[in-house]
């Protein structure tokens, strides 16, 4: 195939038309292409293929192979511009001067459409114009047209830039849909074609889809329009959204039939959801439930060949017609019928029968029977009934389905629907199935399964009295015997809705008293089998568990004595107790710190222990020593022993001299020899303060001995119950136990079972118990409901207050002394020096500056060996009092969730902390001297931020200048003779900006120049003007007296 004289010319319009001669088979044929940049618009031929072959004949597509072929040989002549850019050029060109001259242009074209309808199609078909409307004879020509803003000639009185702005307003919509479909026609169409060849399609009318025709008629809802029907015939119809009184005819057909019929003039067209019925004026939008009733009918009325809107039915199939067709369509049409009786088609109404018969104890038999007037049969056979018969199909299934829904098995011999050996079948079948039975037929029961009856829930009845250290429990169940009760609880356990009495009858188990004895049952961990004598025991520590329960839950009525109310309104009236605050205390106790301690004493007036978790900082101790103050004073010959980490002994000894110095407080301390000989002469009515450890090695010495109170401190040291310092405590002999932690659980719910196995035991029940029915399912399974039935037995044994909550009452800050005391190896170090200094002072009578720099430098070695002698002696091999108390105290501030600034005067000292949290896992910031300026902003800035929860600063690095409010704990290693500087250093945190409680913590080596300084810090005020002044050393105003008195 040969293609020569090709002729190509360009117009202004973007449009190029290609022309050539092309030689085929001896033959020559003339063939043009209309294109739009590379796009074929339209082509040409004048083979005989030309006209009827679908697509571009073979020569067309020679002939734009060729104009490709030249146009891209044109490209090693001089380069010209390619047709895109010629076309983009022209595009935008011709969208601005569309803006521009459509700015100028009045609104004032209308568009209008008439609607084409055959039995599946419906078309529109476009006009638009001023006065005068013009045809749209190609719409993808128009939408072309609409997306490039082409000016067009449409006829010598319309020509226009097209643009939206120039169609009338109530226009626009149907604008926009008519160019949504347009062009999702046309890309459908060129996607279709498969080949580039390929030009848009000339669309003299817009074929609606389904979905497209309910868009349409919704936007033109309430307007005219004009419709031609497939017969030609034209009509104006307004279109109304309602649905129509539809006019169905039903008369006589020769001599054993009916005809169906509607009028032959209504117009009937499918959206995708709605149906439009046309008739002579308007076309109406059916709803939904119309739409799908009328639509089966009227489809197959005018469907299949020669269909005529009629429709005719044999008598013998009229009452199928009847019942299936014509009473579903009534709805919505009107059935006229003239002298034909159509109840005389009216069909025989399915009836049912159910007969219930129970075999025995654990087997039902059904046998269902269904009727159409005088013939009735089984629904289990496949029953062959006279045609005449119009059965009610969907009645049968839905009978069907009812029987198989209730009745899985059927009898061997007689094939009915049987329940065999399946309790909860039975129960379901009382329950819920026979009155569905009821609803769809009548019911009749043989003698013997009238016995099967769902007994109505028992009335319970419990009795609660209080005698000694037990509450007496009695349960009323009415005629339930005392075993059916047990076995009643056992089948509730199992999470069952019933239980079946050995008569046969089911007792409902849902929605009544028996809910909360299981309940009960269930939550104290007993086991059923107790109730079979309906009276049982508990402790009295479960009588704020009963009340909750008995309060929480329906159906049952309770019986207390006076005794077991008093025992709860006392539990829930701490605060308007008349318990007396002792009168040393009484200005001191803030107001928290006074219902703590009458907290304490209500526990103790009923026998019971707890645990006091109040929030670091917030005096725990004190509530305590409020506690012993006042039973001491009622009963002077009692002894109470307080057991704490090592690093408190002190601090409690401290706490009560400065609180209630009229107590005789004893610390248990030394050498097994001396700890021995102390309590072999302990006096009556001591305070008696020991160590975890120290008391795992002494418990011995304990036996024996009855404490009025058992106070263990920081009580998570026992949240190993398997630990020997859990098993000392656990052995002593007390009268009443407290417990104080901050944190009474750091990881498992087993650290709060040790506490409280501690304080009343067998309160959780044993561990394997506990771990079992509370434990695992909180833990592992997350079930909320038991989690709150530990909340209940748990909740009034607990106090915990947090600063946020008590914070009125609260100063900004809160300052403590927290004592540490030597052991024998490094007791025996500052001894030593100290004895060297104090000689020295004592033999000399005048100083000198020398003299004064010497004793400064022998004050700091003292000062460092309180602090941790391998400050100062490279060759110590001890310990440190004083780190491990400082350890104990920020492990307990992290695991409590503060952040912690922790001052030292000695940045070794520092790295000796550092070291020691590094094997304990606490992460840190570290600032000193020697810190760069960049490094310490960073830190600064990451400490506000991030999980890290201790920062630890030198005196000279961080004592001004740093804004820390992020944290609110500060501990000063060690005393400062400057009590302003170390002011300076706790106002990183106390300071503007800061919105919580900031705590204080001191650390003072008990016994030591530590201790002497803080004393003399509080007798002289302005001691560092006269030690240290512009950072020199002056020893001047410090007397022969006051230096041997540091060393006291």
């Amino acid at each position: 195939m040969k293609v020569s004289q090709i002729t190509a010319n360009a117009f202004w319009k973007g449009e190029t038309g290609v022309k050539a001669l092309v030689e085929d088979q001896g033959k020559e044929y003339r063939a043009s292409l209309h294109l739009k940049g590379s796009q074929v618009f339209d082509y040409s031929c004048s083979c005989a293929q030309g006209n009827s072959y679908r697509g571009m004949c073979p020569h067309c597509k020679a002939l734009f192979k060729a104009y490709e072929e030249q146009e891209a040989g044109n490209q090693g002549k001089t380069v010209t511009t390619s047709a895109q850019a010629r076309a983009m050029i022209r595009e935008y060109t011709n969208g601005e001067v569309a803006r521009i001259m459509s700015e100028g242009q009045e609104e004032q074209i209308y568009l209008s459409v008439s609607v084409l309808v055959n039995r599946r199609e419906v078309m529109l078909e476009v006009k638009l114009g001023r006065d005068r409307l013009y045809l749209v004879k190609d719409l993808a020509a128009f939408a072309d047209a609409m997306d490039h803003g082409t000016y067009v000639e449409y006829g010598k009185n319309l020509a226009f830039y097209h643009n939206r702005s120039v169609f009338v307003k109530e226009s626009r919509p149907l604008l926009d849909f008519m160019l949504e479909v347009i062009n999702s026609y046309c890309e459908q169409y060129e996607q279709m074609q498969k080949s580039s060849f390929s030009a848009r399609p000339v669309m003299r009318y817009l074929n609606l889809s389904k979905t497209a025709r309910d868009r349409f008629f919704q936007i033109m809802k309430g307007k005219t329009l004009e419709f031609e029907d497939h017969r030609g015939e034209k009509r104006h119809l307004e279109i109304s959204w309602r649905n129509p009184d539809l006019s169905v005819a039903a008369a006589r057909e020769g001599r054993d039939g009916v005809r169906v019929s509607i009028d032959k003039n209504l117009l009937v067209l499918k959206g995708e959801t709605h149906l439009y019925l046309g008739d002579l004026k308007r076309l109406y939008c059916c709803d939904q439930p119309c739409s799908e009733t009328l639509g089966v009918f009227l489809s197959h009325m005018m469907s299949g060949y020669g269909a005529d809107y009629q429709t005719v039915i044999n008598n013998k199939d009229m009452p199928l017609f009847y019942e299936r067709v014509l009473k579903r369509i009534a709805a919505y049409c009107t059935i006229d019928s003239g002298s034909l009786n159509l109840e005389s088609f009216k069909p025989e109404e399915l009836k049912a029968r159910f007969d219930f018969d129970s075999d025995g104890f654990n087997k039902l038999v059904l046998r269902p029977t269904l009727s159409y007037g005088s013939y009735s049969f089984q629904p289990v056979e496949d029953e062959k009934l006279p045609r005449t018969v119009c059965r009610d199909v969907p009645g049968e299934f839905r009978i069907s389905q009812l029987i198989t829904r209730y009745f899985k098995y059927r009898e061997y011999e007689s094939d009915y629907p049987a329940i065999k050996d399946d309790e909860e079948a039975v129960y379901r079948l009382l329950t819920e199935g026979v009155r569905e039975f009821m609803a769809v037929g009548e019911v009749y029961f043989s003698e013997s399964f009238k016995k099967l009856k769902v007994l109505p829930p028992p009335k319970i009845s419990v009795g609660v009295k209080s005698t000694g250290n037990w509450l007496e429990l009695n349960v009323d169940a009415g005629e339930l015997t005392g075993q059916d009760l047990a076995r009643l609880l056992s089948e509730y356990s199992r999470k069952k809705k019933y239980y079946r009495l050995r008569s046969g009858e089911f007792v409902n188990l849902e929605d009544n008293g028996l809910i909360t004895i299981a309940k009960l049952v269930e939550g104290l961990g007993m086991n059923p089998d107790e109730m079979e004598n309906k009276n049982f025991r508990l402790p009295k520590y479960r009588a704020l568990y009963l009340d909750g329960l008995f309060k929480e839950e329906s159906g049952i009525t309770l019986y207390r004595d006076q005794l077991y109310k008093a025992v709860v309104r006392g539990m829930k009236s701490i605060e308007d107790s008349d318990f007396e605050i002792p009168q040393p205390l009484k200005s001191v106790l803030r107001g928290y710190q006074k219902t703590g301690y009458r907290w304490l004493k209500t526990l103790d007036k009923y026998g019971f222990g707890g645990i006091l978790a109040d929030d670091m900082g917030l005096g725990k101790t004190i509530q305590v020593i409020a506690l012993i103050l006042d039973e001491a004073q009622n009963n002077p010959d009692a002894s109470f022993l307080v057991v704490c980490p090592a690093s408190l002994v002190y601090n409690w000894e401290n706490e009560i001299h400065l609180f209630a110095p009229a107590l005789h407080v004893k610390t248990v301390t030394g050498s097994a020899a001396e700890r021995e000989e102390q309590l072999k002469n302990l006096e009556k009515g001591s305070v008696v303060v020991t160590s975890y450890d120290l008391l795992k090695r002494d418990a011995d010495l304990y036996e024996g001995r009855t404490f009025r109170f058992q106070i263990i401190d920081e009580a998570q040291y026992i949240k190993n119950a398997s630990t020997q310092s859990a098993k000392a405590v656990k052995s002593v002999d007390a009268v009443c136990r407290f417990a104080l932690t901050g944190t009474p659980i750091e990881n498992r719910l087993s650290e709060l079972w040790s506490i409280f196995d501690f304080l009343m035991p067998g309160f959780l029940f044993h561990y394997q118990k506990f771990k079992k029915e509370y434990e695992m399912p909180i833990v592992k399974n997350q079930e909320q409901w038991v989690l709150e039935s530990l909340h209940r037995l748990i909740g009034p044994f607990i106090l915990r207050r947090l600063k946020k909550d008590v914070l009125k009452e609260l100063p900004d800050k809160l300052e403590t002394v927290v004592y540490s005391a030597f052991d024998k190896e490094q007791k025996d170090l500052y001894t030593a020096n100290a004895y060297r200094l104090k000689t020295e002072l004592e033999s000399g009578e005048n100083r000198t500056g020398r003299d004064s720099i010497q004793i400064l430098a022998e004050l700091t070695r003292l000062r460092q060996i309180c602090c941790d002698p391998h400050l100062c002696y490279d060759n110590y091999r001890g310990d440190s009092a004083k780190l491990e108390t400082c350890v104990d105290l920020i492990k307990n501030g992290v695991e409590g969730g503060h952040k912690i600034l922790l001052f030292s005067q000695f940045t070794s000292m520092l790295e000796i902390i550092g070291n020691r949290l590094n094997g304990e896992g606490i992460s840190y910031y570290m600032l000193t001297g020697g810190t760069p300026k960049e490094e310490r902003l960073h830190m600064v800035n990451s400490f506000k931020k991030d999980e890290i929860p201790l920062f630890l600063i030198s005196l000279k690095a961080g004592g001004t200048g740093l804004n820390l409010t992020a944290a609110d704990m500060v501990i000063h290693f060690d005393p400062w003779w400057n009590v302003a500087a170390q002011n300076q250093a706790t106002d990183r945190a106390h300071r503007i900006g800061q919105d919580k409680q900031v705590t204080v913590f001191k650390l003072i080596t008990k016994g030591t120049i530590e201790e002497n300084i803080l004393k003399l810090q509080e007798s002289k005020k302005d001691l560092a003007e006269q030690i240290i002044t512009e950072g020199t050393v002056s020893l001047s105003n410090l007397t022969k007296e006051d230096l041997l008195g540091l060393l006291d």
